[in-house]
């Protein structure tokens, strides 16, 4: 179907374009809000990995096994029905439920007494949030008009990342705030473990972010227009036959980019804490500034290359933008290990982070115009899959290194600088592969979009 055709229906009277904005901005809002969450969600496990270890009496193989394993790889494999089921029936219902299992796991998170508890709370957690990719991505176009997908995805994609920096940071400091508010808490609460109190409270907006995603308006020709139908059934295989490569590439590229960045988006929390003795709350303010500086220097980054690069590479310009990302980020790694203090340290990820966002920005569209749109959560589905099951071996993988160092103080470091530098460089080497086939996808699917060069 041609995303395209919706270019020519009449235009709305004035009213009524002023009250479908209105609905339009809500409902972008509501998804970057439950997007915000869900990160948050997850960064608490993060932010909190160091206390919550000394309290379970956890191993970093262990810890790794709980932050990859529990979470991404049984989020890889929740993917692919979760798209299956948002293509089939209602986005927002299964949004919304979506958000209530990821908040009621993370409350679970709280309440952990051993590896075991702790481990299935985070399965749940990653359950939970595996469904929010394919689900934001197919309900974007049934909000937004045509003309203007490729703004909201980019304000989606800026806003989300931000969101989540500031979210990190900001946890940090309710960690810090818990203690102060202690005494006014119920008894109950008042025995409680400080890092068990901030899983509780960043649970606590679950039912409140449910109830604004299934107040989301779609529009009724858009969604329409976007909706699945059962002659659509067959045309997945049929895709990934036509376009398997393609989605190898791009898929796979994105999943060892998630890998790296993995590596120290999980383990350099702890990095700080350990080597450096910075607080949590110094953790979570300086990954958060990191992260949001690193958001606004890649957004500038990205916006420049494709400038630069268009006119020579084309419809390939965001795998080039993405492929040049990854060989910084690989730098950025292997410089790590030199940082001497937890600020060196944080400036590190945060050019991790630009480099990635580069071409991050631009992936929302990529994925929309490489996929027909009645089968776009389930193929962007497969591409979660995919993302986070490679991104699941990240912890595991620095965990056991880190484990098989411990006679090396720097042990921990060493290992997360190792995976992150091998992940992306393999990463810029697969992206690299991705162009040509990338290209020929979109062509077929979009036609005007090649006459184009964009």
């Amino acid at each position: 179907m041609d995303n395209h055709v919706l270019h020519f229906a009449a235009p709305p009277q004035s009213t009524t374009s002023s009250a479908g904005g209105l609905l339009a901005g809500y409902g972008l809002l509501v998804l970057v809000i439950a997007t915000i969450f869900s990160a948050l969600d997850r960064q608490i496990l993060v932010l909190l990995a160091e206390p919550m270890r000394q309290s379970l009496g956890l191993s970093d193989t262990r810890l790794g096994l709980v932050q990859g394993v529990g979470i991404t790889l049984f989020a890889g494999a929740a993917a692919v029905p979760l798209g299956w089921l948002a293509d089939r029936y209602g986005r927002r219902t299964l949004l919304a439920a979506c958000v209530l299992v990821w908040g009621a796991a993370t409350a679970a998170c709280g309440m952990a007494q051993d590896f075991t508890s702790l481990f299935v709370a985070a399965i749940g957690l990653g359950i939970g949030e595996a469904g929010l990719a394919p689900i934001v991505y197919g309900l974007i176009p049934e909000i937004v008009p045509e003309r203007r997908r490729v703004l909201a995805n980019g304000v989606y994609t800026l806003a989300a990342i931000l969101g989540s920096g500031l979210g990190m940071a900001l946890s940090g400091a309710l960690v810090d705030a818990l203690d102060g508010v202690r005494p006014l808490l119920p008894p109950i609460l008042q025995a409680l473990e400080s890092w068990r109190l901030a899983f509780l409270a960043v649970a606590l907006p679950g039912p409140l972010v449910a109830l604004a995603v299934l107040l989301i308006r779609l529009h009724p020709q858009r969604a329409a227009a976007h909706a699945p139908s059962e002659q659509a059934k067959p045309a997945v295989p049929a895709y990934i036959r036509a376009h398997g490569r393609t989605m190898a590439c791009v898929f796979g590229g994105s999943g060892l980019m998630a890998l790296g960045i993995a590596a120290s988006a999980n383990w350099a929390p702890i990095v700080a804490s350990r080597m450096f003795g910075a607080t949590t709350g110094q953790v979570g303010q300086g990954i958060g500034v990191a992260y949001l500086l690193g958001t606004v220097g890649g957004a500038v980054l990205g916006a420049a290359g494709v400038r630069m690069l268009r006119g020579r590479a084309g419809l390939a310009t965001p795998v080039r933008v993405v492929t040049i990302g990854a060989v910084l980020a690989a730098l950025a790694s292997l410089l790590m290990p030199a940082a001497r203090s937890a600020d060196g340290l944080y400036w590190l990820f945060g050019a991790q982070v630009a480099a990635l966002i580069a071409g991050s920005v631009l992936v929302p569209t990529l994925l929309q115009d490489m996929t027909p749109a009645a089968l776009r959560s389930r193929l962007i589905a497969i591409g979660s899959g995919v993302t986070v099951g490679l991104s699941a071996l990240s912890p595991l993988l620095v965990g056991a290194l880190s484990d098989l160092l411990r006679a090396d103080p720097e042990g921990l470091m060493t290992a997360m600088a190792a995976v992150g530098a091998a992940a992306f460089a393999l990463a810029a080497l697969v992206m690299r592969m991705a162009e040509k086939p990338f290209v020929n996808t979109v062509a077929t699917i979009h036609p005007d979009l090649a006459l184009r060069g964009a």
